[in-house]
């Protein structure tokens, strides 16, 4: 098969209106029982309505600032401060303990830490790759090349290392810092995959994503006692019935020095490209991520960076364009630009909607663009957190009969 490479442009502008959610200081009871399922307790199984219809809920936001109680179980409560609007972001500080803290990072290491990887690393050889040739003109400029390198092989490089890139695989013959299309065909896409993969590995901070990972899955780990308590912790703080939380994934990062994750989003459109991921992690185009809600707990205390930013909550309008050409996403060079950056602080949660609910359906609707967020680099110490995904897909009879399945958990 020939080896090709392919021209093309992508414009996308997203303009979304995101309801203002009223609220201000206030105290709220959290159910422990979610009608229609049913939760295993210490005193047995209690069983709500089975007749009663279920739906996604969201926690209501207030203005920036403002806090609300939460009351989990009766009688711990929790504090929700609202630190954005579009997207909707709370922070709940001192969420988790440090006997639970510990003991999620322990039971990582119990599991085996790996290196993180993206779908764009994860490939074989290319045969074929995209150029992001946004004016046209068959020509390559250094913006281009910057979004062609992150689109394609979720790198991140800077303007020398493409000089030095030119340089080494003479893609640019006369130096003007521009290549032709006559001048990349010279350039076979393995070659490049295989020097910038090279390249990485001597300097894995020009990823977008340099850490550990480990998966832990509730119905795999369904006999840790700390693990469980989490888990209904979650439930109640969200209002989402336990068996959803069963459904759900978690995953524990480990960040050195240097260490990162660029801006993502951490789910999917809706589409016909592939189903929703059921269990694990998406596999090379044969499913994709499709997570509801994210809470991030905070494991550990940063000595210094760490923060997670979002470079564009509560902008008036979303350009994914732009966000490209501006390099926004490039947290690990311009973590400091972003709109809000949370403190990594021990015990404590943010969590956020990847998605809007359908009013029709009462179910996963369509992403909110505005969750772009990612990890800033640690500059001193280490940090561990831990990605607990609320994970749907887009039809509601068929999570409830996955749920319905649980119940036993």
């Amino acid at each position: 098969m020939t080896e090709t490479l392919c021209y093309g442009a992508i414009y996308l502008l997203i303009f979304l209106v995101f309801p203002v959610l009223c609220g201000s200081d206030s105290l709220i009871d959290a159910h422990t029982e979610v009608d229609g399922y049913c939760q295993k307790t210490d005193e047995g199984e209690s069983c709500g309505n089975k007749d009663a219809e279920i739906n996604l809920t969201r926690l209501e936001g207030g203005e920036i600032g403002s806090t609300q109680t939460i009351k989990v179980n009766g009688e711990v409560e929790f504090h929700l401060k609202s630190l954005s609007k579009k997207p909707l972001i709370l922070e709940v500080p001192n969420f988790l303990n440090s006997v639970e803290c510990q003991h999620l990072i322990e039971l990582a290491k119990k599991v085996g830490l790996k290196k993180s990887i993206t779908e764009q690393t994860g490939r074989e050889k290319i045969k074929t790759f995209q150029l992001m040739d946004r004016d046209l003109d068959s020509r390559i400029n250094i913006s281009e090349m910057f979004e062609t390198l992150q689109n394609g092989f979720d790198i991140y490089l800077e303007e020398e290392d493409l000089k030095e890139m030119y340089k080494e695989l003479g893609m640019d013959p006369n130096g003007d810092n521009i290549v032709s299309q006559e001048e990349i065909q010279a350039v076979r896409p393995v070659q490049l995959q295989q020097y910038l993969y090279k390249l990485v590995s001597e300097h894995p901070e020009k990823h977008s994503r340099y850490s550990q990972q480990a998966w832990l899955y509730p119905n795999k780990h369904s006999d840790d006692n700390i693990f469980r308590q989490v888990q209904v912790r979650v439930s109640e703080l969200a209002g989402l019935p336990l068996n959803l939380v069963h459904l759900s994934d978690v995953q524990v990062v480990s960040y050195g020095v240097k260490g990162h994750y660029n801006a993502h989003w951490d789910s999917s459109e809706k589409g016909h490209d592939a189903p929703c991921c059921e269990t694990g992690k998406p596999n090379q185009g044969m499913c994709k991520s499709c997570r509801y809600m994210t809470i991030l707990f905070y494991l550990n205390d940063v000595e210094e960076g760490g923060e997670t930013a979002f470079p564009v909550a509560d902008n008036e309008t979303l350009n994914i364009q732009d966000i490209t050409a501006s390099r926004i996403g490039h947290l690990y060079k311009t973590c400091r630009d972003a709109n809000l950056r949370v403190t990594a602080e021990k015990g404590k949660a943010v969590l956020w909607y990847n998605h809007f609910v359908d009013p029709g359906t009462g179910w996963m609707g369509d992403m909110d663009f505005y969750t772009l967020h990612g990890g800033c680099p640690v500059f001193k110490g280490e940090k561990w957190i831990a990605n607990f995904w609320i994970k749907t897909t887009y039809s509601r009879e068929h999570d409830l009969q996955r749920m319905a399945r649980l119940h036993d958990i």
